[in-house]
């Protein structure tokens, strides 16, 4: 069941708002209606009001989650470093976090693009709007980090990054697929800066 402990008094679309979680926990297409109803203690006209349909909630939720990540993945990460390459290896230590979480049921971004199946789909759209925007924060790092051109490496890292979300599903030892990525992203960045620095005193 979803967390929504004290939400007796939250306003009925924050209640529909928590009980969303469950597309997290359980997944989109197992959750229904009715199951949203009882677990946020609304009407089903509260759902019409403020979102239109389930669909409607999935969205914001997926939206909202969007945002929270975001803002905390960046403030996070440039908390932890104060060069491109700190922040960059920062960026695993900020998700090898995330995973450790007894929460945590992988990247709520992947799976629902996973669920859906079609790249299409406007929740599949919110998801690789959400890559994009890490992929342009390891552009930045890099950048700061002295790298003019920041593909593909940029993208790298996110692969990387990605393949630990799943991994972390998938095995027991998610500890170690977090330790590895950042190795790995560490390997990668560094043959980059020593390429820049050779491209540089050659020029």
């Amino acid at each position: 069941m979803a967390k929504t402990a004290n939400t007796s008094a939250l306003a009925p679309r924050d209640r529909l708002m928590a009980a969303a979680q469950l597309f997290y926990t359980e997944g989109v297409r197992a959750v229904g209606v009715n199951r949203l109803l009882e677990e946020a203690h609304t009407p089903i006209m509260t759902l019409y009001r403020h979102f239109g349909s389930k669909e409607g909630l999935v969205e914001a939720f997926l939206l909202d989650k969007d945002r929270r990540v975001r803002a905390k993945f960046e403030r996070e990460v440039e908390q932890a470093g104060d060069t491109g390459r700190e922040r960059v290896l920062a960026a695993f230590d900020f998700l090898g976090r995330l995973i450790e979480d007894p929460e945590y049921r992988g990247c709520t971004f992947i799976n629902v693009a996973v669920e859906m199946a079609d790249q299409e789909h406007n929740f599949v759209d919110i998801a690789v709007a959400h890559k994009n925007f890490v992929r342009e924060i390891f552009a930045r790092y890099l950048t700061e980090a002295g790298i003019e051109q920041t593909e593909p490496l940029a993208t790298q890292l996110l692969i990387l990054m990605n393949g630990v979300f799943v991994s972390a599903q998938m095995h027991s030892n998610f500890r170690e697929a977090a330790s590895q990525a950042r190795l790995a992203a560490e390997v990668l960045l560094d043959a980059a800066l020593a390429a820049e620095a050779t491209k540089k005193a050659a020029s």
